[in-house]
């Protein structure tokens, strides 16, 4: 959170040494074979989540073509389906109704037919006879060409959403895999364009982003995951301090929980979170064979260089296996050249005038390498591995100087799941380690030298979890308890070029400072289902953490006498001559040390009510409990240039929150036409958070040791809550040869002017100019349509994004006026052959120039951007 104003001079941006492109090519050719998935969070653990066939769900399925029966199977059990393409020729299924297991659905809908299938992990292959195949009926199965019918457009709901998403009641948005190829991303940020309730933060300057989800943000307000491994990374500085380094085409999905308590990743947050999924080896192995590749390779034009990625798995019996590696050059893009960009009256408006301000690039590279073995039918233990490799530099706009940034960050996982055929057990044990390095050259400034900085946090955690199933009267019980803990380690090191500066070091470690947090959090949830119509649901979790670290603070200067002065003429007994005492000013500093720990229950629950076959409306409450971050509680020296004081605040406390939300899901198909589909999320939420968290001026605290009162900078509770209220709508309708979706955002955010300092002082003040604190947009609307021709091969289509910016408070105000934009977008691709895919796309077709709503203070986004992409499946 702490800020940093350059004052010095400027100099010539670092510009990055592109990579030859050979290079991707080159390690495609070594990749080899195929993994499995790293099992990711179980963020939401309802049946519905369960990836085996051995968990009972709830089945509507009515007699029908064979072709469009295994789309409504693969949406109501949530499974992936295959179907060989002539096996559907002539059939009619039987109809299915009733909780039942996938694997029973399938035998029932099958009955009869001849039909062969094969039923492995969260696969289906419907007319596939080689390994493992459950046989229906009478003799006789068809094997052909294989048509994955699970991640069709006709079949999915609003940005590829699985059906199990309109059958939680719970606010979940998501996008799968076609979607996020679908958006040709610049940055990983624009794959929450669509998403209700959600938005990003991150500079075009560096490849992370931060989340915001219904207005919250930074400081693990909001918890991000990588197949289930936190990426708690905090850097504080001129912008967003909360991280997340992702490479969007490694992701087969995104998933956002915006409200739970009681769940892997809740713990320490206010109950948002935002899981990554990277792909597996059974994204990538087509039905039929033990081996599979993906290569997708991307160019364009303002400076969207080139992005690419090569992916190949394979499996030999029990064991699978899969790797992929990307790589991405951006340039300095140009920004939209209609509008006028409206600079705020700010400090820092001067630079936000500057249209010679430059948008610098990045060389990134990523990859993953997975290793999947199943050890019995219904255990599992798999291995992954996931790097993030970047380099990027910064630039003369905003004050900030062309500094080098390289950045790694490495995942390991460490999964296992044991699924038996029975209620009492479906287990899943994890085990992470997460490793983020910033290594900074920072540039000479007018009045001292330059550094290497680097800034790093080490995480560990891991979870277990398991869920219970069992008959009870009047309805079934499933319950669902585990634990998860983890680490986090921070440091920070600088070396300076100038011998001068060589004390100077605090002014990075005290805004990012070293220290140690640890949380741990046991947590449960009950679930009741009557029939179809009713579910109730009650539990919570329990955090408790402890954090501790030293800070070192300024108390000015006093003057030393290095050598005294002594008489050098004596007239009798007095000194008529003194030589020069030698003096020097010396910095007072004091270490204050910081020592936390606490512990909180959160509560959720839930009462659903199905009226009528496919709409359910749901109420929800939960409570969050998210304790001071190292960066907060720790914060410490001075802004760099000694320009002002930071102190740490051992009297910080931890923020709670109560989340009340009202919703909507409808599911319907054969709505205006056979086999179109219809679907639908909406919610009202309202979110109050008390002792929030800013970075304030003018705060002090007394020292425990020295009673010596300290002012400056400090993370403050606020006095009075917070307050984030809010709708939320998402749907979809497809009708096979067009579509339309969309989603539209109203959030009202009210946050107080008052604020207790670390020794109890209350405080008032106004907003601007005070911290850093990024307001969600007022209003965001986004609508998607296309057409689908020529046997749907063909796909042509458009976006429109609508943003009505909030007023930006604190640091983020004084930079760009926040204006009202709209950007439209066009989209097209070709299926050449069952292989190959052509893609073609422009984003910001009318050039517009606009600020990101949630990045006022940053740098105006890119203008309009063609690109064509080819994707290539073996």
């Amino acid at each position: 959170m702490p800020f940093q104003i350059a004052a010095g001079r400027g100099a010539a941006p670092f510009r990055l040494k592109p990579y030859s492109r050979t290079r991707l090519l080159a390690a495609a050719a070594v990749a080899l074979m195929g993994s499995t998935s790293l099992a990711a969070a179980q963020t939401t653990p309802a049946p519905q989540r369960a990836q085996t066939g051995g968990v009972v769900r709830s089945f509507d399925i009515a007699a029908q073509p064979l072709s469009s029966a295994v789309g409504v199977f693969s949406r109501q059990s949530g499974l992936q389906v295959t179907l060989a393409s002539a096996t559907a020729r002539g059939i009619t299924t039987r109809a299915v109704r009733g909780s039942l297991t996938p694997e029973q659905a399938l035998g029932q809908m099958l009955g009869g037919t001849g039909i062969n299938f094969r039923l492995s992990g969260n696969t289906v292959v419907i007319g596939q006879t080689p390994g493992g195949v459950g046989v229906v009926g009478v003799e006789g199965a068809i094997a052909l060409d294989a048509v994955d019918v699970s991640g069709a457009a006709s079949h999915a709901g609003y940005q590829g959403a699985p059906d199990w998403i309109y059958d939680t009641p719970a606010s979940i948005s998501y996008i799968g895999r076609s979607a996020i190829l679908e958006t040709t991303p610049r940055s990983a940020s624009d794959l929450f364009d669509g998403m209700a309730g959600v938005n990003t933060v991150g500079t075009p300057q560096d490849p992370g982003i931060t989340v915001n989800v219904r207005g919250l943000q930074d400081q693990n307000r909001v918890t991000s995951t990588i197949d289930g491994a936190r990426q708690n990374f905090q850097m504080s500085g001129h912008a967003n301090t909360g991280l997340v380094y992702v490479d969007p085409l490694l992701l087969r999905a995104v998933e956002v929980d915006k409200s739970m308590a009681a769940g892997v990743g809740a713990g320490g947050s206010h109950g948002s979170v935002v899981a990554f999924r990277t792909l597996s080896a059974q994204d990538l192995i087509q039905p039929g064979k033990d081996w599979g590749a993906e290569l997708d390779l991307t160019t364009g034009t303002n400076a969207y260089t080139f992005y690419g990625l090569a992916a190949v798995a394979g499996r030999v019996g029990k064991v699978d296996a899969a790797f992929a590696i990307t790589h991405k050059e951006l340039g300095e893009y140009n920004i939209g050249h209609n509008g006028t960009l409206q600079a705020s009256s700010g400090i820092l408006a001067q630079y936000a005038a500057n249209s010679s301000a430059i948008f610098t690039g990045s060389d990134t590279w990523s990859g993953l390498a997975k290793l999947g073995w199943d050890i019995t039918e219904d255990q599992r233990l798999e291995a992954g591995f996931v790097v993030y490799d970047t380099e990027f530099s910064t630039s003369t706009a905003l004050g900030t100087y062309p500094d080098t940034n390289k950045l790694l960050n490495l995942t390991g996982t460490l999964t296992y799941t044991w699924r038996p055929d029975n209620g009492w057990i479906d287990l899943k044990a994890q085990l992470w380690a997460n490793r983020t390095d910033v290594s900074q050259y920072r540039d000479e400034r007018a009045t001292y030298g330059a550094f290497d900085v680097d800034y790093g946090l080490d995480s560990y955690g891991g979870s277990i979890v398991n869920t219970s199933t069992f008959a009870v009267p009047y309805g079934k019980l499933a319950v669902n308890y585990g634990v998860e803990a983890f680490y986090d380690k921070g440091s920070t090191n600088s070396v300076a070029y100038d011998a001068d500066d060589a004390d100077e070091g605090w002014w990075f470690s005290g805004t990012n400072p070293n220290g140690e947090r640890w949380l741990a959090t046991p947590f449960a949830k009950a679930t009741f289902t009557h029939g179809e119509w009713l579910e109730v649901s009650a539990g919570g979790r329990y955090d408790y953490y402890k954090l501790t670290g030293s800070s070192t603070v300024y108390g000015g200067t006093e003057t030393v006498v290095i050598t005294p002065a002594v008489c050098l003429l004596y007239f009798g007994s007095i000194c008529r001559r003194w030589s020069t005492a030698v003096t020097e000013q010396r910095r007072l500093t004091e270490d204050i040390n910081v020592d936390q720990s606490g512990g909180h229950f959160s509560p959720e629950a839930t009462v659903a009510v199905t009226p009528l076959t496919g709409f359910q409306v749901y109420g929800k409450y939960t409570g969050g409990y998210r304790p001071p971050g190292l960066s907060e509680a720790l914060l410490g020296g001075q802004h760099i240039g000694a320009i002002f004081n930071y102190i740490p605040n051992p009297n910080l406390r931890p923020e709670t929150s109560q989340n009340w939300e009202i919703g909507v899901n409808m599911k319907y198909d054969n709505v205006l036409r056979n086999n179109d589909t219809f679907r639908f999320k909406a919610a009202y939420f309202d979110r109050t958070i008390e002792n929030f968290i800013v970075l304030a001026p003018s705060s002090l605290i007394v020292s425990p040791t020295t009673g010596n009162r300290y002012s400056g900078f400090q993370a403050v509770n606020l006095t009075n809550d917070a307050k984030l209220s809010g709708i939320e709508i998402e749907g979809n309708y497809d009708a096979g040869d067009y579509y339309v979706g969309g989603s539209y955002t109203l959030t009202n955010s009210e946050y107080s002017q008052e604020y207790i300092s670390g020794d109890g002082t209350p405080y008032a003040y106004t907003t601007d100019g005070i911290y850093f604190l990024s307001v969600a947009p007022e209003q965001k609307f986004t609508m998607d349509v296309g057409l689908r021709q020529f046997d749907r091969r063909w796909v042509i289509g458009g976006k429109v994004t609508h943003v009505v910016p909030a007023e930006q408070l604190g640091i983020n105000a004084v930079s760009y006026e926040p204006t009202v934009y709209t950007v439209w977008d066009v989209y097209s691709s070709l299926k050449l052959s069952e292989q190959a895919t052509l893609r073609f796309a422009v984003t910001n077709l009318t050039d517009v120039a606009y600020v990101d709503a949630m990045n006022s203070y940053d740098f105006p986004a890119p203008g309009r951007t063609a690109t064509v992409s080819l994707n290539l499946k073996f």
